[in-house]
């Protein structure tokens, strides 16, 4: 009989459902292309959602710098004025 491990789980049946190793090459399994070790061209980039967040965000920050500059500029105007 084996010893167990602390699951109760054969050793040996852990080990097989470990996800493989990548080989020397550094080459994981992943998809591969016909011109030889260069990976597939998946999708790059983000997603339009994410650009349109940071275009909102981007007009929205900005929209707040120009009222804090107007705020500024009134507040130098009632203090020296």
């Amino acid at each position: 009989m084996r010893p167990l491990s602390r699951r109760g789980a054969d050793p040996t049946a852990q080990r097989q459902n470990r996800r493989p190793l990548p080989d020397a090459a550094g080459h994981g399994g992943g998809r591969r292309s016909s011109e030889g070790d260069r990976p597939q061209q998946g999708r790059t980039g983000a997603p339009w959602h994410f650009w349109l967040v940071v275009v909102m965000a981007t007009v929205y920050l900005g929209w707040r710098a120009v009222e804090g500059v107007v705020w500024l500029i009134q507040w130098f105007a009632g203090v020296i004025g």
